[in-house]
């Protein structure tokens, strides 16, 4: 799971500076930093909060962190309309 990854992918799509992010989850925006770099796997309260934060629901961030091996079972096209859906539920 790239957590971190996903995080960036959404704030980003939200147009928000960590700084952004960081005052509106509760959180500090070197804590965030870390999550996004790799060097923090976050809390489920944090992955919540910062869900909040971005008016994202939760499972689409996680469904975002998930890498290839968690999505086993899926052909790829039916994961990239996924993602893609995502995306667009992020964006909006």
């Amino acid at each position: 799971m790239e957590i971190g990854h996903a995080l960036k992918v959404c704030r980003s799509a939200k147009k928000l500076s960590l700084d952004e992010l960081a005052e509106r989850a509760g959180l500090s925006q070197s804590y965030l930093s870390m999550i996004e770099s790799g060097k923090r796997v976050p809390t489920l309260s944090s992955i919540d909060k910062v869900a909040a934060a971005l008016g994202v629901p939760t499972p689409i961030l996680l469904f975002l962190a998930a890498d290839k091996g968690e999505l086993q079972g899926l052909d790829p096209d039916t994961v990239r309309r996924l993602s893609e859906a995502v995306l667009d539920v992020v964006r909006n």
